[in-house]
């Protein structure tokens, strides 16, 4: 079209003068016929249809007549000058006296004007219409055909042809509607969520959906992502889709798809609690570890409260099922964070139910998802959910109430008693994997996972100084043995735990549960006693783990233990339909609560009698009452606990302190009232250094020297908490125990180191001597020194009855012991030979008749017969009474463990110069930073003789430090890293290398089950975002289709060199593992069109050209192959890498990035040919493909052969191919049975 710029202005820029001149009169047309539902394309139709209507009148000569030359043509009393060709011209049109114009344009609206022009006419929308100067707008031209007068020569001067144009290249905010990529996003047995793009905000989009042999339904105006529930399940149905706006109208697009079969709904009958405020009401979950967490109540309800920094999945399940469309809005403290489609029921995530032939069971028909990321949880987060319809519901931040950020940690140990250890530890060996998996079932915020290198012990000293080289004197059992006790769960697992909170010693035998924070020391550990080696396990509690197996109940039972789980918990003994479902957040999938493959019994169980979901599954038991198998679902070894478990679990975790360095005590507590963390109060110290990777010293070691000490064998963590450790003290040594005064200077007399008792309600200092009484009969007594310090003197209420007469102690000048406050031991003396050596006894009592000192017996505080008290009874007080000590001593004994590294370095590392307890041997326990390696640790206590080494210790100088696995971490930021990141590589998947791909989609469907759990992620119709998530990338530089794991959330773009990097693991590429060959025993070798043939092998309804490039779609339409013929006429064939992409096809018959070039019917042909002609080339061309280096050969090496491989066998004068299933076979099937495969081969074709 072609029109003057002077033309086109304004608020549709139409032509100024002319929208003045046509506005000068008024318009009185009616609109009795106007559809306003007409598009502008229908309408623009229609104009012209009624414009050829009126040509072939004025063709007929109908209502035509001649005036001053020109042809005219009267239409319903209107006058119209026709032209040369009989098409109609317009009136100049006055203001808006457009009746000449609507008497054949009937059918639009006031909302439509017209604007003369050139005896033609624009006609546009006044609120959509555009008209720009260089003729593109949104509008319908109409201008008739003119011309000039001839000329000398016969011809016209000027002509111009007829312009029939419906414009619709800028509609403003409207475009022409557009809907490509129709596809099924999920479906289920009841609903179906369909999908499609490019659809416009403006335009109306219907849906159709058709039953066979039933009235269709019809949808209008929705959008991408509608949800249709209450279908029924396989059912086969054809949904249609048409879209118009006031522009235009598309062809309708059509899918079909059959719904699955039936399946049970676990929570579809449960009641809904409606949890929003305003118009769209309905239940709302956050499913971390449970289902079952509410937004609040969840304390009346006994099940877990919300995790903070802990991803979630948020359901909502709808009072009203008919809702179609979810969308949730996202606040934190008020300001939107993000608004985000919620997944419908049809895509609601499976559960672990193994496929074993039973009914398949779904959590709920009804349940809207979205997974919520760990950042996003946290206090003063809020919800607005809205729906299809506009309803809005509104879950306020003080109607979510947290349960903190609690963090675990659980160290893990391989250990051998007198015996190398077992090395079965599979919490060790498979730590990044069993690690998530545990930590889907306790409701922490962060999970830490350490290990310590294995730990054998070749020399055995127990706390009460028995010495084991060979074997415990004793017997043992899982639940018993000395070592068992002493070592495994005192020494090494209470010791780590002391050493992680800045403990350096305690009693030998003792267990004590030092808990300042989370941290659990668990163990596999086995013995030598009299009755063999025995594996010991099954007990927990108190920060200790005692294990055979680190998977299974086994570690559920004994971890709950630890956090105050008793057995057999009364109402949460077994699940029920209340108990809710697990959720694993790695793999995307509901725990069931239901035994999978058990019969369908009753559970009468911790006073709950619970019959069998839908009368087919039993319900599963609490960890604590019995607990289930490892792997009774697809996913998990671990028992799914009762909510209400959950939450003790959750209230013992929160009862621990986090490790906080940024606080002034380096730890920090959850207030629950507050719903915050504050600066937990505590004289535990404060690490220097946490989560570090440490040496972990642990020894047996008597300060008196009395019982057997040992420095153990060293072991090594990366993780661990260091300390400010106490050093040896420098000592300056005083008199000690008894010392005669005689022996002593002046100035220790006078020093203050005597200890003293009360006499007469005073204190003076003790003493003892000998008395020699009248009948030369001696003893010691102990009493008080005189106020001149010249004698000791029993107490004035005590005598010795010697013949009847009373004779009162009292020692010779200057001839006496006093009792200094240092020494070794309880205070003890000797009375008399016939008595001997017995405890010190002094009282306390109140007055001044009850004074004196004696010996302890097992009842009473005495003397020796014939010392009487003053009233004549004998001196003689019963223990019961109280008001009587026996004086202790303070040790001088400084006890070290004194380390030396290998860069020379030493520490001296002070513990406990006592017994802590006095029947044994303490323990020490400490950690040291892991570097330099310690060289040699020397166990030594030093006192007034002098310093003794109890042991010492040359160690290992090649600990395998290098084979710890952990830490590993999971949750909050580090989410499933290092889960993903031991994920094998494509290239060192034996499974998958020992496969012949031959097609992507088969390839793609390995990958989705191995790696992704069914999921294939493509960024377009799926796009996960989470930890573990699998994705597929046709690589734009490379050309290569390549597959990545996100290894956070955080994830950019992919790398395109093919490796991985912060955001992603690269595992491989298809072009690697896929032969995109034709395999000769697949290929149609018979003769048919190459068209058909390549339609054939690649599974595809037709072959499209390089026009459709552009229409092809993930999930669809992928790996679609063209046809294209070149310049001299061949076809060439292609298979197209990235769905939707038009890049030009390449000119010589390569492949590049987007195209990956099939072959031409020349090559194909050829190729066939040889195939059908040349044995030694088929038999080539199959080990080639297959990669194989020969021919298998039947019977070799005792029929035992590698599988996949393929073999011929020679049969009636055939060659026959087949695969081996089996590595160990026997005869291959006959190729002529109906069905030539049997357990050992898979027959694939003939030469």
């Amino acid at each position: 079209m072609s029109i003057p710029l002077a033309k086109v202005e304004s608020h549709m820029k139409k032509n100024t003068l002319a929208w003045l001149i046509s506005s000068l009169l008024g318009s009185t047309a009616a609109f009795a016929n106007a559809n306003h539902d007409l598009t502008l394309v229908e309408i623009g139709n229609q104009t012209f249809e009624r414009i050829e209507m009126l040509k072939q009148l004025a063709d007929k000569g109908q209502d035509t007549y001649q005036r001053d030359g020109k042809t005219y043509l009267n239409f319903q009393g209107h006058e119209y000058w026709v032209n040369f060709d009989n098409y109609p011209k317009f009136p100049f049109m006055f203001g808006e006296q457009d009746q000449a114009y609507r008497n054949v344009v009937d059918f639009v609206g006031p909302e439509w004007e017209f604007i003369w022009y050139n005896g033609g006419f624009y006609l546009i929308h006044k609120e959509f219409g555009v008209m720009n100067p260089d003729d593109t707008g949104c509008y319908v031209e109409y201008i008739p055909a003119a011309r000039g007068s001839k000329g000398p020569n016969g011809e016209y001067i000027w002509q111009s042809d007829m312009i029939q144009n419906i414009e619709t290249s800028d509609c403003g905010d409207l475009s022409a509607p557009s809907i490509n990529a129709l596809n099924v996003a999920s479906v289920s047995d009841q609903g179906v969520q369909l999908k499609w793009a490019t659809q416009n905000a403006n335009d109306n989009v219907v849906l159709t959906l058709t039953e066979s042999g039933s009235e269709p339904v019809r949808y209008d105006n929705v959008q991408s992502g509608l949800f249709i529930g209450s279908l029924k399940p396989d059912t086969r149905y054809t949904a249609e889709l048409s879209s118009c706006n006031a522009i235009d109208c598309i062809e309708p697009q059509k899918i079909e798809f059959t719904t699955s079969a039936a399946r049970l709904g676990y929570a579809d009958e449960l009641p809904l609690v409606n949890h929003l405020n305003g118009d769209l009401t309905g239940s709302i979950h956050f499913a971390q570890t449970h289902t079952t967490t509410a937004p609040n109540q969840n304390d009346v309800n006994l099940f877990p409260d919300l995790v903070i920094d802990r991803e979630a999945l948020l359901l909502f399940t709808p009072e009203d099922k008919t809702v179609q469309q979810v969308w949730v809005e996202l606040s934190f403290e008020g300001t939107v964070i993000t608004r985000l489609p919620m997944l419908p029921p049809s895509a609601l995530a499976a559960s672990d139910q193994p496929d074993n032939g039973r009914s398949k069971v779904v959590f709920s028909h009804h349940a809207w998802s979205l997974p919520l990321q760990w950042d996003w949880m946290k206090p003063g987060l809020s919800l607005r959910l809205t729906d299809n319809t506009d309803r809005q519901g509104d879950l306020a931040a003080n109607e979510l109430v947290f349960g903190g950020a609690p963090e675990l940690i659980i160290q893990n140990i391989d250990m051998g008693m007198l015996t190398a250890p077992r090395d079965g530890n599979t919490m060790i060996k498979n730590m990044a994997k069993l690690s998530a998996d545990y930590f889907q079932k306790i409701p922490a915020s962060k999970l830490v996972m350490a290990d310590y290198t294995a730990a054998y012990f070749p020399k055995v000293t127990l706390p009460n100084g028995k010495v084991y080289t060979t074997s415990s004197d004793g017997e043992g059992g899982w639940h018993g043995g000395d070592m068992r006790e002493a070592i495994g769960k005192a020494l090494v697992s209470t010791g780590v735990n002391n050493a992680n909170v800045g403990i350096t010693d305690s009693a030998g035998y003792s267990q004590a549960y030092n808990k300042r924070f989370n941290h659990i020391t668990a163990h596999t550990n086995r013995g030598v006693y009299t009755n063999g080696i025995i594996d010991h396990g099954g007990s927990g509690g108190g920060g200790i783990v005692t294990l055979t197996a680190t998977t299974g109940n086994e570690w559920s039972h004994e971890l709950g233990h630890n956090y105050g789980l008793g057995h057999y918990p009364w109402y949460a003994s077994t699940h029920d339909l209340e108990s809710g479902w697990g959720w694993d957040a790695l793999h995307r999938r509901f725990i069931g609560n239901l035994h999978w493959t058990g019969e369908a019994t009753t559970n009468d169980v911790g006073g709950e009698v619970v019959p069998p979901f839908a009368g087919e599954f039993r319900f599963m038991r609490d960890a604590q009452a019995g607990g289930e198998a490892a792997l009774l679902g697809t996913i998990s070894h671990y028992t799914l606990e009762h909510p209400s478990q959950s939450r003790r679990v959750q209230t013992w975790l929160n009862n621990g302190f986090n490790v906080d360095l940024n606080s002034s005590t380096g730890y920090v507590r959850w207030n629950q009232e507050s719903q915050s963390y504050e600066e937990a109060q505590t004289d535990t110290p404060v690490p220097t250094a946490a989560g570090v990777p440490v040496v972990t010293m642990l020894g047996i070691y008597d300060p008196r020297n009395e019982l057997a000490s040992q420095v153990y064998p060293l072991i090594y963590s990366n993780y661990g908490n260091v300390f400010e450790l106490p050093s040896a003290p420098d000592v300056t040594y005083h008199p000690e125990g008894w010392q005669a005064v005689s022996s002593l200077s002046d100035e220790q007399i006078e020093q203050d180191l005597w200890q003293t008792m009360k006499v007469n309600n005073q204190q003076a200092r003790i003493c003892q001597f000998t008395y020699t009484a009248s009948n030369g009969e001696s003893a010691n007594f102990v009493g008080t020194v005189s106020t001149d310090m010249a004698r000791c003197e029993s107490s004035e209420d005590m005598y010795w009855n010697i013949n009847g007469q009373r004779e009162r102690m009292i020692s010779q000048d200057h001839d006496y012991s006093l009792l200094s406050k240092y020494g070794e031991s309880a205070v003890t003396y000797t009375p008399n030979a016939e008595i001997g050596e017995v405890p010190l006894c002094v009282l306390d009592k109140s007055g001044t008749s009850h004074d004196g000192a004696g010996y302890f017996t097992s009842s009473h505080c005495q003397q020796f017969s014939g010392v009487k008290h003053n009233n004549g009874a004998d001196w003689r007080y019963a223990r019961h009474q109280g008001g009587m000590h026996q004086p202790s001593m303070i040790s001088q004994r400084s006890c070290a463990v004194t380390v030396e590294r290998q860069d020379g370095s030493v520490q001296n590392i002070a513990v406990a110069s006592s017994r802590l307890n006095d029947s044994q041997s303490n323990k020490f326990h400490f950690n040291l930073e892991q570097l330099p390696l310690p060289t040699r640790v020397t166990l030594s206590c030093t006192d007034v003789n002098g310093e003794q080494v109890l042991d010492s210790l040359i160690t290992d100088q090649n600990p395998a430090i290098d084979k710890l696995v952990g830490p590993i971490f999971v949750g909050q930021e580090h989410g499933y890293k290092q889960y993903v990141d031991e994920q094998v590589m494509f290239a060192d998947n034996a499974a998958l290398n020992r496969i012949d791909f031959g097609f992507v989609a088969d390839f793609d469907k390995f990958v989705a089950d191995n790696y992704g759990a069914g999921v294939l992620n493509n960024g377009e119709t799926s796009a996960e975002r989470r930890a573990g998530a699998l994705y597929v990338y046709p690589n734009p530089v490379t050309g290569t289709r390549d597959y990545f794991l996100m290894r956070d959330i955080s994830a950019a773009d992919f790398p395109t060199n093919q490796a991985g990097n912060e955001g992603w693991k690269y595992l491989g590429s298809a072009e690697n593992h896929v032969q995109f060959g034709f395999n000769p025993l697949k290929v149609d070798r018979s003769n048919i069109d190459n068209a058909q043939r390549i339609a054939n092998y690649f599974n595809q309804p037709q072959l499209l050209t390089w026009e459709q490039a552009s229409s092809t779609a993930w999930g669809q339409s992928e790996n679609a192959i063209f046809i294209d013929t070149d310049e001299s006429g061949e076809r060439r064939y292609f298979m197209q890498k990235r769905p939707g992409v038009s890049s030009a096809l390449p000119v010589q018959n390569t492949s590049d990035a987007d195209w990956r070039f099939i072959g031409s019917d020349t090559d194909i042909e050829q190729y066939i040919a040889e195939l059908n002609s040349d044995l030694a080339k088929f038999e080539a061309e199959i080990l080639a493909w297959h990669k194989q280096d020969r021919m298998g050969v039947w019977g070799e090496n005792n029929n035992t052969g590698t599988i996949n491989d393929i073999y011929v066998y020679h049969f009636r004068g055939g060659y026959h191919y087949y695969r081996l299933i089996d590595g160990k076979y026997w005869y291959f099937p006959w190729p002529t049975e109906a069905n030539p495969n049997n357990a050992d081969w898979q027959y694939l074709g003939h030469f």
